[in-house]
């Protein structure tokens, strides 16, 4: 199953106020909302009967308590130890502090949203403990799989946080780039650590105009600079060579793929590092083992066609 939002690239705050904002929808606008820090473990806290949670035929009703766990992680899994498995968890301790503050705070229901993974199997073993610790009965656990079924049910909430943009990919015919990366990848020798005897070349271009045309982050550039510019001289070298020109031309014809793609999809990213990594992701979403052993060259094939300008704007 693909990932349909990209929930990683949301900071701490905004997938909390993502959070609440669907909270609303499934319990009431009484969702409290309490600012980032000391939250005594909750992110927000609803009294009374949920409007359609877990169903509007048996809803949940006394007092609720949710809280929104975020990782940039991409790909992380409810089954991950540092969340929920090991005695020092996240998950564990979470439990240990609601526990802290139920004396004071008794609560009914408790409701954790997070980003990650949520297998079947680890849904079951989370629901049991957080049932045993907390020794209540309505708990439950909402992984990315539901969030992006209460954003595709709520469009105007995915609308709001700028996450519409992503329900449809940017289409392009990824067979051919995934040819020439893998050729490349087994053809190369050696990647160069020096880089010394070329950076200069690259540095005639204005990169700093191009990136303000593209909006893309001085972060995101420097990333650029630190690890993926010592390979592009391989690259270079790669598709000059004659006997590589069947791979020359698929290069090309992915090019002008993502040139007629972005140039009608552009408006859907703010950021264009969330344009390449979009594409890195959807030439790495593909069951090929190859191509996960070798997602670091990915990246730089597609860090290689921005900073070549074969994507992006450059007038």
């Amino acid at each position: 199953m693909t990932n349909k939002f990209p929930y990683e690239n949301l900071n701490d705050e905004e997938f909390q106020d993502l959070v609440i904002r669907i909270s609303k929808e499934l319990f009431g606008v009484g969702c409290k909302i309490f600012s980032i820090g000391k939250d005594g473990a909750k992110d927000s806290l609803f009294e009374g009967t949920a409007n359609c949670f877990p169903s509007a035929a048996s809803p949940w009703t006394g007092k609720t308590i949710f809280q929104a766990k975020h990782t940039t992680i991409f790909n992380a899994s409810c089954s991950d130890k540092n969340f929920s498995v090991n005695q020092s968890s996240l998950l564990s301790m979470e439990l240990k502090r609601l526990n802290e503050i139920k004396s004071n705070t008794p609560f009914d229901n408790y409701l954790l949203f997070t980003n990650r993974k949520l297998p079947g199997e680890a849904h079951t073993t989370i629901i049991n403990k957080m049932r045993q610790e907390l020794q209540i009965h309505h708990v439950e656990i909402i992984g990315r799989e539901e969030l992006d079924v209460f954003l595709s049910d709520y469009p105007h909430i995915a609308n709001q946080f700028g996450l519409d943009r992503f329900l449809e990919p940017l289409r392009f015919f990824e067979p051919d780039i995934r040819e020439v990366i893998t050729i490349f990848a087994e053809q190369r020798s050696d990647i160069s650590k020096s880089v010394s005897n070329y950076i200069t070349s690259y540095n005639a271009i204005d990169k700093e105009h191009k990136n303000q045309l593209n909006n893309l982050s001085r972060d995101y550039f420097d990333f650029i600079k630190s690890r993926s510019l010592q390979y592009f001289e391989e690259i270079e070298k790669f598709l000059q060579n004659p006997k590589n020109d069947t791979y020359t031309k698929m290069y090309a014809n992915t090019v002008s793929d993502l040139q007629a793609a972005i140039l009608l999809e552009r408006n859907r990213f703010n950021e264009f590092e969330y344009v390449i990594e979009h594409i890195f992701r959807r030439i790495v979403n593909y069951n090929d083992d190859k191509l996960k052993n070798i997602r670091e060259i990915v990246r730089v094939f597609v860090h290689f066609m921005y900073f070549n300008c074969d994507i992006g704007k450059t007038v």
